[in-house]
């Protein structure tokens, strides 16, 4: 029976897989609070304990979320190098649907929502952070941006052509209930497409020890981690069909037009070296679905 350390408060410990509700859980990293589990059934990856929605909620509209969150980034770099990442994710949904109302799940500053206006998408976003959502409505111009968790916010019967999540799935306590809301949300042969790092990556640490290793507990906001079968097994438990899944780089862009055209560069021969086990070369899981 696994036990909660006492000294570690708004944490739930998990004793079923979120995903399959197996118990087969294996530790896989020996830090004193929190860990990484892996379910022997369906193979997902997951922190546990887990911070509790309440945690989350405190974690994700705290003060200063813009100098220490995902916005830092933003700022760090480049735009033009920041909206090539996500003009390839457009072009990939482009092959799916052209037009319609999309969400984006997750839409943080809303980088992707202007691009799928400007593709001419009408535009829908949600964010936990109102910080964020400000910023989106003003950048993205969408038509409305959603605050709060996904299953908590009222859409008034809308549906959506199209809903992604660009690196946000991993971050939810809920990936089961989750993709069944998407599966609400979405039109009849409307497009689901999710994007999560791949940890099958090869690296010489994975990526679930560097988090464990290199970041304080309320730093942790990967909570779950996917293998394009363990995503794709995901999808299917909630009754989706699954359309792709694709191996991509996610890399953050560089700061520095030198250093990106290496990367243009270096892109093509890795994927000559990686042909046929994708999985091994490769930083994300990008999977379409439908309902």
């Amino acid at each position: 029976m696994l036990s909660t350390p006492t000294e570690l408060k708004g944490y739930e410990q998990i004793a079923r897989c979120k995903i399959c509700a197996s118990d087969r859980l294996v530790p896989l990293t020996q830090a004193p609070l929190v860990n990484y589990y892996q379910c022997e059934d369906c193979a997902v990856i997951f922190l546990n304990p887990q911070p509790t929605v309440e945690t989350l909620k405190q974690q994700y509209t705290r003060q200063g979320l813009l100098d220490t969150g995902p916005a830092r980034a933003w700022f760090d770099h480049a735009n033009f190098h920041l909206k090539e990442i996500y003009r390839t994710r457009l072009r990939n949904v482009l092959r799916y649907k052209a037009q319609g109302d999309l969400l984006d799940v997750g839409c943080g500053m809303g980088d992707f929502c202007g691009l799928a206006k400007e593709a001419g998408f009408r535009v829908f976003g949600t964010e936990f952070s109102d910080q964020y959502a400000d910023i989106a409505k003003r950048r993205a111009g969408a038509e409305h941006i959603y605050v709060g968790r996904l299953q908590e916010i009222d859409f008034k019967n809308k549906t959506f052509d199209v809903i992604s999540l660009w690196h946000v799935f991993e971050h939810l306590p809920d990936p089961l209930p989750t993709l069944l809301s998407l599966k609400g949300l979405v039109k009849p042969g409307g497009l689901i497409s999710i994007e999560v790092p791949n940890v099958e990556q090869n690296r010489k640490r994975l990526m679930y020890q560097v988090d464990i290793e290199d970041y304080p507990i309320d730093r942790l906001e990967h909570l779950f981690y996917y293998s394009g079968r363990a995503l794709q097994f995901a999808c299917e438990q909630a009754g989706l069909k699954v359309l792709a899944v694709n191996f991509v780089d996610a890399h953050q862009p560089a700061k520095h037009m030198l250093t990106h055209i290496r990367r243009k560069i270096k892109r093509p021969t890795k994927q000559l070296l990686y042909i046929g086990r994708q999985n091994r070369g490769f930083s994300a899981v990008r999977i379409f679905a439908t309902a």
